[in-house]
């Protein structure tokens, strides 16, 4: 019923806050299943009934490459579910996009954990990568669409910290289960089968709750939708917030379907620099990967087990800490990126990943059979590294493509920066067994350059965007565009003349604090742009002409 009705099999007896609060529930339940099922291999592949089985994927065996195909393989099917949505992921809508992608995994799971050859496990890998492709495409969209505006930046970092909770949650099965060696299989395969229980979940829930008002309005599905609506804001449909806001949709419904979206347009270097949003948009993502973080998440226990020469039960269990550390940096971001900033952070996450790599490669050069000091010091960096990609990367590659492109192209533009993360993350779980068998600790030598290069490309190219309306940034670019200068520098000059005028305004003091007696105070106010467009005069604080207006609305 809820399939074909839009409104979900709760109806009209959940309505306001229950009702978001259910579908950030139903959503959470995704980005578990997402995280777990990036977790679960790490354990299961150095485990030695699973090896019975798949003899071919010992991580010695063909230098590594069989057991790198088998656990990279499920990147590819990631990035074919991603592609189908940019296709079809409109015409479906975002509630059937989601069932179909949950159906598809669980037909996954289904195969892996009933796998008895590679060809099989190679099969169901594609299959589930393929429907957790379409869920991550599908579910922030749906999420974003009826949840709040106030809440949106803080729900998408959320969904990061979910991730690593998913990783953790694996790990943890896989410590508990390598003891269960009495039940043959079953060590493996449940671990693999128990993913389904966050799939039933997110299924169950999906199918009870409303599809986006958005969507069903950019259909002209309007009964339905205003119908939802009135249920997210528990008013009447004749309450003027919701005829505003379904005018507002609509009209931007009609402007998106009016005109077809052209290449020349989605990649052109005209007065809002698409090509320049676009490019920094899908080089996070990608960055966010080459960095080198799935070497570990995908290969832990193979890391502390073979690298770093830990028992098996040793491996398993600093693994579990591994994934646990992982979740407790990633809530730690939530609290701290709308104050420092999106640049900032993936600057201190490259900055702190590069030294760890470097510091994990010098140790492990000098470890031998005989002298083990050096590994442990490796141990203690490899937490340091994922605590550094938790704060700087994990959840903020996933809001900045939203903010920084332009809502005419966002959809297309964050299917294609989410295609650039599978095309990395495929590459690095890909080549890291072979490159660890064959160049060993330099392995860790080649993920230091990397993030050491990210830094310049991220102060040189990458827009500020914390504190600014959406609508706003194109703003900054068409002001760059027409002066014919960096948008970075753009940014900071307009950001600059707006705390000037909150500290003439005694909002906030020298530093950028809030003066806690003086209204309308805050550290994370909106910046008003257009106040501070136009000539160079009226952005430089010594004109004393222009003016910042603080909001308090947020994005």
């Amino acid at each position: 019923m809820g399939l074909l009705n839009y409104t979900g099999f709760l109806g009209n007896s959940v309505t306001g806050g229950a009702l978001e609060a259910l579908v950030c529930a139903a959503s959470a339940s995704g980005f578990l299943l997402f995280g777990y099922d990036q977790g679960i291999m790490s354990g299961i592949i150095t485990e030695d009934n699973f090896l019975t089985y798949f003899p071919g994927m010992e991580p010695d065996n063909k230098s590594g490459a069989v057991q790198a195909l088998v656990v990279a393989i499920y990147e590819v099917g990631c990035l074919m579910g991603s592609i189908f949505i940019i296709a079809y992921g409109d015409t479906l809508g975002r509630r059937r996009a989601v069932l179909l992608g949950v159906i598809i995994m669980l037909v996954g799971t289904a195969i892996q954990a009933s796998s008895f050859e590679i060809a099989q496990m190679i099969v169901g890998r594609i299959v589930t990568g393929v429907g957790n492709g379409m869920n991550t495409s599908s579910i922030p969209v749906w999420q974003s669409e009826m949840a709040p505006p106030k809440i949106r930046g803080f729900l998408v970092l959320f969904e990061g910290a979910l991730i690593a909770a998913g990783i953790m949650i694996s790990y943890w099965l896989n410590y508990g289960f390598f003891f269960v060696t009495q039940y043959g299989s079953f060590q493996w395969r449940f671990p693999i089968a128990f993913q389904a229980v966050f799939g039933f979940i997110l299924f169950v829930g999906v199918l009870a709750l409303p599809e986006s008002p958005r969507w069903l309005l950019k259909h002209d599905k309007d009964d339905v939708a205003i119908e939802i609506l009135c249920r997210l804001k528990r008013a009447g449909p004749d309450d003027p917030e919701i005829h505003d806001e379904v005018a507002s949709i609509k009209q931007i419904a009609e402007i998106t379907r009016g005109k077809k979206l052209t290449l020349k347009e989605f990649y052109g270097n005209g007065p809002e620099m698409n090509r320049w949003r676009v490019s920094i948009a899908y080089t996070s993502q990608f960055f966010q990967q080459a960095g080198g973080t799935n070497l570990v998440t995908y290969y832990a226990t193979t890391v502390f087990e073979s690298s770093l020469g830990f028992s098996p039960s040793l491996s398993r269990l600093l693994t579990a800490c591994y994934g646990t550390l992982y979740l407790a940096a990633a809530i730690f971001a939530l609290f701290i990126v709308d104050r420092f900033g999106r640049r900032k952070m993936m600057i201190l996450g490259s900055v702190g990943m590069g030294v760890s790599s470097l510091i994990i490669g010098a140790c492990l050069s000098q470890t031998t059979d005989t002298y083990k000091a050096p590994a442990f010091a490796a141990t203690v960096f490899i937490f340091v590294f994922i605590g550094f990609f938790a704060i700087g990367w994990l959840g903020v590659t996933w809001l900045y493509p939203a903010e920084v492109t332009p809502i005419r192209i966002r959809a297309q533009a964050n299917g294609l920066s989410t295609s650039f993360n599978w095309l990395g993350n495929y590459a690095v779980v890909q080549l890291a067994p072979i490159m660890i068998n064959k160049i060993a600790w330099k392995t860790y030598f080649v993920f230091m350059c990397f993030n050491f290069a990210f830094i310049p490309v991220i102060w040189f190219t990458f827009v500020e965007t914390k504190g600014y309306p959406l609508e706003k940034l194109d703003a900054i670019f068409e002001e760059a565009y027409q002066k014919k200068e960096n948008p970075v520098l753009t940014e900071r000059r307009i950001r600059k003349g707006a705390k000037l005028e909150k500290e003439k305004a005694g909002l906030i003091d020298a530093n950028g604090g809030p003066i806690t007696d003086s209204p309308g105070n805050g550290t994370d106010q909106n910046v008003d742009v257009e106040k501070f467009r136009g000539s160079d005069a009226q952005l430089s604080h010594k004109s004393g002409t222009s003016a910042a207006e603080m909001g308090t609305q947020r994005e």
